[in-house]
């Protein structure tokens, strides 16, 4: 159950708007600003060249963001009990284009939630029915910071009916990386301003722009890209109506215009699929189309999430070392390394 993770969420009560809203905006124009300021001190009080001075401060701004976009964007909404499983059917999957998103190459799906609707025709009211539909449904805790949802169109009602999952990619962590690399040889050649040092920092520079230009003109699915093989190399291919199951992070990327997603994903398991013309939620397997159950009622799907919470749960305890109450579970490398044998009682 190996994945990504290179976010981390806050609680909505430690949230900072850097997002695009207009508080969002006034908070990047106060970043901006302080590091303007700073800039104008350094020049002031230490001189050095102007020029370094303030590219210096651009990559402290760019930083500064960067560490917002992966600590500080995502805000908790917990209830880790309640999610331990989650049961819907894939509407699509695919990898993100690093061009389109500035350098993040997460890998994106979308699933419809058991027992709900299976398509989004639906008003959206309809897919937040119990056990599940809470996860898409607007979260209070987010409302009361003064942050929204997606309005009634069409173009991003849908997420109020779908759930939004990512596969995270190393995209912006590797270029944050890049920015850091770039702090030493500037602050250097601020204060040492010699030829080499000159010369040294614009190395860093373009090499670090290389990186950047070849990170966002990467092909889809690229290296370092988000992909659900990392959790399982026998996963196989998600296509259009699989049933999975998952686990995540679940969380409301304020980034975007509002909606709740599952990010990072932690777990992914296909368990059957839906045909197109079969009953609703009559999960078939993938091999025989034979009809292997049904989650058309709350009670079915609470039902299995909880069987797939146990085995979960039991797999996240065998990859920290095995089950606690057995000792001879109890390994840390493998079983036939460093396992204790079961203690026999001879009667």
């Amino acid at each position: 159950m190996a994945y990504k993770q290179f976010t981390s969420c806050v609680k909505p009560s430690n949230y900072v708007d850097l997002s695009f809203t207009s508080s969002g905006v006034l908070g990047i124009l106060g970043l901006l600003l302080t590091v303007g300021i700073a800039a104008f001190l350094g020049i002031a009080l230490l001189g050095g060249p102007t020029s370094v001075v303030i590219v210096l401060a651009l990559v402290v701004a760019a930083i500064t963001y960067l560490e917002w976009w992966l600590n500080g964007r995502l805000i908790c909404l917990n209830e880790a009990d309640r999610n331990c499983a989650i049961i819907g059917m894939v509407l699509g999957a695919g990898p993100s284009d690093p061009l389109s998103k500035s350098g993040d190459n997460d890998f994106t799906m979308n699933l419809m939630l058991a027992p709900g609707p299976t398509d989004l025709d639906q008003p959206k009211e309809a897919y937040w029915n119990a056990p599940q539909g809470h996860l898409v449904q607007r979260n209070a805790s987010v409302i009361s910071i003064g942050r929204g949802y997606a309005p009634d169109d069409d173009d991003h009602v849908k997420y109020l009916k779908h759930l939004h999952c990512e596969f995270e990619g190393s995209g912006i962590h590797d270029l944050l990386l890049q920015l850091y690399t770039l702090v030493l040889p500037l602050t250097v050649a601020l204060l040492f301003p010699t030829p080499f040092s000159w010369i040294l920092a614009i190395l860093f520079f373009l090499v670090a722009l290389f990186y950047y230009l070849s990170t966002i003109f990467a092909d889809q699915g690229g290296p370092g890209s988000g992909n659900p093989l990392d959790i399982d190399p026998n996963l196989g291919t998600l296509t259009g109506r699989d049933v999975v199951v998952i686990k995540g992070e679940w969380i409301y990327d304020s980034l975007h215009i509002g909606w709740n997603e599952i990010h990072p994903v932690r777990a992914c398991q296909i368990i059957g699929y839906l045909k197109n013309d079969g009953a609703i939620w009559a999960v078939c397997d993938r091999n025989t189309d034979e009809v292997l159950f049904t989650l058309d009622s709350p009670e079915k799907v609470e039902e299995l999430k909880q069987l797939w919470c146990n085995a979960l749960n039991d797999a996240e305890d065998a990859e920290t070392g095995g089950s606690r109450e057995n000792p001879e579970n109890d390994w840390g490398i493998h079983p036939s390394v460093d396992g204790c044998r079961p203690t026999v009682i001879i009667t």
